[in-house]
């Protein structure tokens, strides 16, 4: 890609003041303050900038005595959040890593003063940019302001040492390119599958928080693109690169994902439509998937495929709404409509729509009389026998909701009630 509209250099003003003091109490103690990383990135991108971090080469534990209010947020690694005007900043010592034995984080770390070499141990060049609000200078010894102008995701320096160090690093690599719509470097792909081994040992939490972030791009097939022919699908999710499968239906799956709504999970049921639910299901469990998240993808993921509702009769529509739920009927129609066509709901979403509007009773507990009202009418006592009828009368509504009153719903007891009799 080309022609990237990015910034020559930061805008003073639109760092947050308290950032910005914070760099000044550590520059009039003599020590270098930056503020760095996917903060500068996004900057330069015209993007806004959820968190702005800074890096400097003060240790952790004078950092800590400099500020009145601070957290030893991961001290350790040389990261401690400073809480100012009560905003939160992590400042994160300049630092060298060693060894990466768990594919995740360094086994120990060695404090830096000097910015460059902070910056080469980092993951992309467009991610290894520094900025000095006390002197305006930008700080990018490995061309990621280039980059940047050039839509092009370049690991820093040797990418296999890049990626063997953090495995979550190739998940990211994917990531960025549907977040931030670049292209990797071929030579940053080219090293992604060396790095495969690396990220199976990346726990399931993480790969999880890497999922949810790539569906929230605005083209998230982008990413899972790059996953597909690197590999990493066939480590995170094995069940969707099995052997066999029809490589129209991996098309189908990434024009899916990019034309469903959000949220996440929604997006994540396009994807996966064509996992089994038993694959699926323990997959969403493998990856700490929340039990709602699991539960509602789940319920997308039942409703596929969807059928003929072209010839539904408004009975069926309403039993279908029962089925899979009042609270994820629209966003299994947006699901649908990304994988099959909106053809494929047969004006399906206009009659849902408006049976939801007029709050079209869909279970037991939204009958216009309950059990007590039936058991005193009829002289029952509580018993399996009720429920049936209770279900009975469900099924009356659901076929015609104007039966929904009391009266009606009363008569219709009495005679489902003589006639078991």
């Amino acid at each position: 890609m080309t022609g990237w509209r990015v910034r020559a250099s930061v805008d003073p003003a639109a760092i947050p003041a308290p950032a910005r003091e914070i760099c000044e109490v550590l520059r009039a103690e003599g020590y270098g303050a930056w503020v760095v990383g996917g903060c500068v990135r996004d900057h330069l991108l015209g993007r806004d900038v959820a968190d702005w971090d800074l890096c400097t080469s003060a240790r952790p534990e004078r950092v800590m005595k400099l500020f009145v209010r601070t957290i030893p947020t991961g001290i350790a690694h040389g990261t401690v959040t400073v809480v100012r005007d009560r905003e939160h900043f992590e400042v994160t010592t300049l630092r060298g890593d060693g060894e990466y034995t768990d594919g995740r984080r360094p086994d120990a770390v060695r404090f830096l003063d000097d910015i460059a070499s902070d910056l080469a141990r980092r993951d992309f060049t467009v991610n290894a940019i520094a900025y000095d609000p006390i002197e305006g200078i930008l700080v990018d010894p490995h061309g990621g302001l280039d980059d940047l102008r050039r839509g092009l995701l370049r690991a820093v320096g040797d990418p296999a040492q890049r990626f063997g160090e953090d495995g979550l690093r190739v998940l990211r690599g994917a990531r960025f390119t549907a977040s931030l719509g670049f292209d990797l470097e071929p030579a940053t792909e080219a090293a992604i599958p060396g790095a495969l081994g690396v990220l199976r040992r990346v726990s399931p939490e993480r790969v999880r928080e890497e999922w949810l972030k790539t569906l929230k791009a605005q083209t998230p097939s982008r990413a899972f693109a790059v996953m597909a022919r690197t590999g990493i699908l066939a480590v995170t999710i094995p069940a969707l690169t099995a052997p066999g499968k029809d490589p129209s239906v991996w098309e189908r799956s990434l024009r899916g994902v990019d034309a469903c709504p959000l949220p996440a999970t929604s997006r994540l049921a396009a994807l996966l439509h064509s996992v089994e639910p038993p694959l699926l299901e323990a997959w969403l469990r493998a990856t700490k998937f929340s039990n709602e998240e699991r539960a509602t993808v789940a319920a997308l993921r039942r409703a596929l495929p969807l059928g003929a509702p072209g010839g539904w009769s408004d009975g069926d529509v309403r039993r279908w709404l029962r089925r899979v739920g009042r609270e994820v009927a629209r966003p299994v129609l947006d699901v649908v409509a990304a994988v099959e066509g909106e053809a494929a709901l047969g004006g399906l979403r206009e009659r849902v729509g408006a049976m939801l509007d007029a709050g079209v009773a869909l279970s037991v507990a939204e009958l216009a009389i309950d059990g007590n009202a039936v058991m005193e009418a009829l002289g029952m006592a509580p018993s399996r026998a009720l429920g049936t009828l209770l279900a009975g009368l469900l099924e009356q509504v659901l076929e015609d909701p104007s039966r929904n009153h009391p009266e009606t719903l009363l008569a219709l007891a009495v005679t489902a009630h003589d006639s078991l009799r």
